[in-house]
């Protein structure tokens, strides 16, 4: 009798908690940015034009387990409607352009959402009349977490950003410069309400991890690190 309650309570747990999480993400630029200055107010377009990852829904920033329980975490605006992730990684870097002292737009239309091609952006780019097109591709992105991991009260995070970018010159065709930014960092949260680990960690304190990774600290760092680079190559 006990190990058939055993077994039904962990059938339970596991129907409640293996779930979708949906993530309020506001992009805050890094204080890396509070020292550069744009040499010239040069006007930039920003162009999402893909997102490359590998079997991933466009939306998701983070998945991980706490003990045997899987659980997603999904990007939403301020609204509560659907981020794709290449999107927000785009408009977060017009936004940190825009810090910088850059004219800084976003070719991509803000209701869909969607990438565009190149060949598009450059349309977009052309008709606004910019002197620079930014294009922006996701390679990887993502947040990981092991609930397993026995460390009292501490859960590592793993974040990590693999973005290719083009500065494109309108002025002159033939100035293409590509920029690579990769970055992987392992943040450690309070969590583990118990000495071991908890199935309720996830649950808990999960849209704060992510939301802090891609709002403040990882995702930030790296958008400031590749808005630097787009800053040294523009003339």
């Amino acid at each position: 009798m006990t190990k058939k309650f055993s077994l039904m309570m962990v059938l339970i747990f596991s129907l409640l908690f293996s779930y979708a999480c949906g993530v309020a993400l506001k992009h805050i630029p890094s204080q890396n940015l509070n020292d550069l200055t744009a040499k010239r107010s040069s006007k930039i377009i920003v162009a999402d034009i893909g997102d490359a990852r590998i079997d991933e829904s466009p939306d998701r920033i983070g998945q991980g387990v706490s003990y045997w329980l899987p659980v997603s975490f999904y990007a939403r605006d301020e609204q509560e409607k659907e981020l794709p992730v290449s999107f927000y990684i785009a408009d977060s870097l017009r936004e940190d352009l825009g810090k910088i002292g850059y004219n800084a737009r976003l070719a991509n239309d803000i209701q869909s959402r969607t990438p565009l091609s190149l060949e598009e952006a450059k349309i977009a780019a052309k008709k606004q009349n910019m002197d620079y097109l930014i294009t922006t591709k996701l390679i990887d992105g993502k947040t990981n977490f092991w609930g397993f991991i026995i460390i009292p009260f501490v859960e590592p995070i793993w974040t990590r950003l693999e973005l290719e970018c083009q500065i494109i010159n309108l002025k002159n065709k033939n100035d293409v410069v590509p920029i690579k930014t990769y970055k992987k960092e392992i943040e450690w949260y309070f969590a583990k309400i118990t000495i071991l680990d908890a199935v309720f960690d996830a649950g808990l304190f999960g849209k704060i991890w992510h939301q802090t990774a891609w709002g403040k600290t990882v995702i930030s760092e790296a958008l400031a690190q590749t808005a630097k680079q787009i800053s040294e190559n523009i003339k």
